[in-house]
């Protein structure tokens, strides 16, 4: 059914869609902030109320998902540290500007002795910055994307997750 009222989503409509849209969004709260969350499907989409369900509770433990998002990018970045290394420098380039966490990172790392980022200091000051919910995508319908100094990069780690947010994949987008 192209259209729906889901208890959480409200109600849906892919009726009118001429591409893959937004039908859904909000600004969900973590930790002092605000991640906006979009769901998205495509023209005369059938709407999954089993997903849209598994989404919503997906969303209703958002800091749980955070907490694990995070654990899995630590462990992303300590195997393969090539997303730290090119904020570092970036964020060292003569008139570098917007990468301020970066440069306390690097400054922080300087202090401490150490010849460069560490992972989990990185990890801490990635922002969740958005979500996507897909009603069309089988795999990985759920995608979180964390940034760090966004102002001065556009390079984002997405956490790839399945409806119940469960991680299936990371990987460095832009």
């Amino acid at each position: 059914m192209a259209r729906i009222n889901h208890t959480y989503f409200g109600p849906l409509n892919t009726d009118k869609l001429q591409d893959t849209d937004v039908v859904w969004e909000a600004h969900l709260p973590l930790a002092g902030r605000e991640v906006e969350a979009w769901l998205w499907a495509a023209p005369q989409q059938e709407l999954n109320n089993m997903l849209l369900g598994a989404f919503a509770t997906t969303l209703n433990s958002l800091p749980t998902l955070d907490a694990r998002a995070r654990t899995a990018l630590l462990r992303y970045l300590q195997e393969d540290s090539d997303f730290i290394a090119f904020h570092v420098d970036l964020a060292q380039e003569e008139n570098a500007q917007g990468l301020e966490a970066t440069q306390i990172l690097i400054a922080h790392a300087q202090a401490a002795g150490q010849t460069s980022v560490d992972a989990i200091d990185f990890v801490g000051l990635l922002t969740l910055h958005s979500m996507g919910l897909w009603c069309s995508s089988e795999g990985a319908p759920l995608v979180l994307d964390y940034r760090i100094d966004p102002e001065g990069s556009d390079q984002i780690l997405a956490v790839k997750c399945d409806a119940t947010g469960r991680i299936t994949d990371i990987s460095w987008e832009s």
